[in-house]
């Protein structure tokens, strides 16, 4: 695992020839840990933190790439100016074309950080201009990996409502990944997605209803606060049944 600590040092020792990095990771959230903990250990105060506005509704604008180059042109008011583009991905061809001027040479105290989650969707011409720093490198994707980890579990646990799984592996399978009421609707939830998909697939719609209509009564019971633990087992057997 690299060390973000050592990158730093790079960055303010002058080590590092880039000046513009593609920060690439699949949660944004992660992404702006990794970007807020870089831009800390180089000391960039509010003011030498700019990002790129999006006047747009779900996408940057010529006119932003302007302002947003002519503030860094003006440079840090400390050490270093942090120019951020969140969602660099969303950005047109057209949009990416004007910034690559500031990307290849911008000022001196500037460092341009790209956020994505899917850099093959910016041009060649801005890649080959950053240097790609990936935050799962840096430790920064753990708490994601354990999420959807959580998530697989639960998911395993509502295909045992509907295969030929004994009671006992069922009641094992809730005790180690239901902690909460919310766990125990996202296994309702992946439930009865599974039980719809039935209804389009399989040979008797009619019953993938009946199923459908109690893991709803299971599902309200949970909301009306019942014990969660119960309620699934109670499904269980009403399935099995």
């Amino acid at each position: 695992m690299r060390d973000i600590v050592e990158l730093v040092e790079n960055l303010r020792s002058g080590e590092s020839a880039a000046h513009a990095y593609i920060i690439e990771g699949r949660s944004k959230e992660a992404r702006n840990r990794f970007i807020g903990e870089l831009i800390s250990g180089l000391g960039c105060s509010s003011l030498d933190t700019v990002r790129m506005d999006m006047s747009g509704k779900s996408a940057y604008k010529v006119d932003d790439a302007s302002a947003f180059s002519e503030r860094l042109m003006m440079g840090a008011y400390g050490s270093f100016l942090a120019g951020i583009i969140d969602d660099a991905d969303s950005m047109s061809e057209i949009v990416q074309n004007k910034l690559l001027k500031t990307i290849e040479e911008p000022h001196s105290s500037v460092v341009l950080l790209l956020g994505t989650s899917n850099p093959d969707h910016l041009l060649s011409t801005v890649r080959s201009r950053c240097m790609t720093l990936r935050v799962s490198d840096y430790g920064f994707e753990d708490e994601d990996a354990e999420e959807a980890a959580r998530l697989d579990e639960i998911a395993e646990a509502a295909a045992l409502m509907t295969d030929g799984s004994h009671f006992y592996e069922f009641r094992e399978a809730i005790n180690k990944c239901v902690k909460s009421k919310s766990d125990a609707l996202l296994l309702v939830d992946a439930l009865e997605d599974s039980l719809r998909e039935g209804m389009l697939t399989g040979d008797d719609p009619a019953a993938y209803a009946e199923c459908i209509e109690l893991a709803e009564t299971a599902r309200a019971d949970i909301e009306r606060d019942m014990d969660k633990i119960k309620a699934l087992k109670r499904l269980f057997l009403e399935l099995k049944g």
